[in-house]
């Protein structure tokens, strides 16, 4: 099956691609008249424009409960291909799915476009003296190996009534064009408006050519791949990226007395084993009251390896297990140097746990390795934070009453974009505004009425 998407209203010529990862292969078409498609992209526009935006929430909702059926044939095929590249177990790609076709049900977009927008029904023409235009092409640069994630830039773009030139992540190729076709088969007026295939990083000339149909781009990545879009993108053009990024867990005294040792350790090994810790939301570290450290740790210990019995772990690849092994040893040279610090760890690669009196610097992430840190209390949490308040976006905030009060505002003030209770760390629903800022505002321009004859040229039954 094809890991492209090219509606049948896009006629321009197209040249074939694969993508490799070890022995598997997939293959896909790529337009090469870029103008073409830009043209066929900005009548899809038009169309997709008389959509009221109530019936694209109700297209995305029932794709996205087709794709909630675990055995929808779509999805099965879908789960299959990411296994295979990203290395991740069928159940650990199932329930990332799971949450990520969540936030495309009707209650989550809806709650997301009044959130930002108020009244949604701006989108389809004036209310209350005020309009919402939607650009009329998106280019979106996916990355990354969490399988799902193009799902909300996808949905955003459509919801504002704008085309979008989707290029794939190439660690995790099936998804888009699959959830597309069943899109088309709900509404065809949405896939259509969507074309979505593959270029390489070093193919200048084919982005350069995408990006000159775009008045809106979307761009994940690293910081580095994020830069070298950033340099392409005009004056013009709304810009928007999605790059490095770190999380951290907390847990305070009080939250730790209000929970209990092994309820508090199953919500830190949910945080530190989904998505086998890959996601920018997951936690690097977890940050935890010094009295309660050792307790957490080995309960943490037990609750990693009930996880990864419930949801196994993939394949860590070869570097990747190099490193592990590394930070490994690391640990298990300072648990020896100090009498505070320890490490659990399974036979194999499974699952680390490490206590530790000290944050060290930040060194490779994911594979499911719980760092847990002993600190004074929550205070002194967010201050071991500081240093990373650049890149600091999503933190598990376990305290109560006053101290979460206070907590909170620093760390919106530091730099947080989410405080989420522990547990659901990488579970970010369709409100959160995405790092920070309005991911569906933010790709709109507004019209506001300030005309003494407005109230005469409103028809009856409009919203003035």
């Amino acid at each position: 099956m094809s890991v492209s998407w090219i509606p049948e209203h896009v006629t321009g010529p197209t040249e074939p691609f694969t993508l490799t990862s070890g022995p598997h292969a997939w293959h896909g078409a790529r337009p090469t008249d870029w103008a073409a498609v830009g043209a066929d992209l900005r009548r899809a526009h038009e169309r997709l424009r008389e959509l009221p935006v109530r019936r694209i929430v109700d297209a995305l909702d029932l794709a996205a409960a087709r794709w909630a059926d675990r055995d929808f044939p779509e999805r099965r095929a879908a789960v299959a291909a990411a296994a295979q590249v990203t290395g991740m177990s069928t159940e650990t790609v199932d329930r990332a799915l799971d949450s990520e076709l969540g936030t495309l049900r009707a209650p989550s977009l809806i709650a997301a476009l009044q959130r930002e927008l108020g009244d949604p029904e701006v989108l389809d023409g004036f209310r209350a003296g005020t309009t919402a235009i939607g650009p009329r092409v998106v280019l979106a640069v996916f990355s990354g190996n969490v399988p799902g994630l193009p799902a909300r830039s996808l949905a955003r773009a459509l919801l504002v009534k704008a085309a979008l030139i989707a290029k794939i992540p190439a660690k995790e190729p099936n998804f888009t064009a699959a959830f597309l076709r069943t899109l088309h088969e709900v509404q065809p007026l949405l896939a259509d408006a969507v074309v979505a295939t593959y270029w390489g990083r070093a193919d200048d000339a084919t982005m350069s050519a995408a990006l000159e149909q775009a008045d809106a781009v979307v761009a994940y990545g690293s910081d580095q791949a994020c830069a070298a879009v950033r340099a392409k993108v005009a004056p013009h053009q709304i810009y928007e990226e999605h790059g490095h990024k770190l999380s951290f867990g907390v847990i305070g005294d009080e939250y730790f007395r209000l929970h209990g040792p092994v309820e508090v350790a199953r919500r830190i090994a949910a945080d530190c084993s989904d998505l086998d810790q890959h996601a920018c939301l997951s936690p690097q570290v977890y940050l935890v009251a010094a009295p309660h450290a050792r307790a957490v740790a080995e309960h943490v210990a037990h609750a990693m390896r009930r996880t990864a019995a419930d949801c196994p772990p993939g394949t860590v690849a070869d570097h990747d297990a190099t490193v592990l092994q590394h930070r490994r040893l690391v640990a298990e040279w300072r648990a020896a140097s100090t009498p505070t610090g320890e490490v659990w760890a399974a036979d194999g690669l499974e699952w680390t746990v490490v206590l530790d009196d000290e944050l060290l610097p930040l060194s490779g992430a994911g594979n499911r390795v719980a760092r847990i840190v002993a600190v004074p209390d929550v205070a002194a949490a967010v201050d071991v934070m500081r240093p990373y308040a650049r890149y600091l976006q999503n933190v598990g905030l376990g305290a109560v009453g006053e101290e979460f009060r206070r907590a909170a505002e620093e760390l919106a003030r530091l730099g947080a974009s989410r405080l989420a209770e522990p547990g659901t760390m990488s579970r970010a629903g369709m409100e959160w505004r995405h790092d920070g800022q309005p991911r569906i505002a933010g790709l709109l321009r507004w019209c506001d009425v300030e005309h003494g004859n407005w109230s005469t040229a409103v028809p009856a039954g409009v919203v003035p």
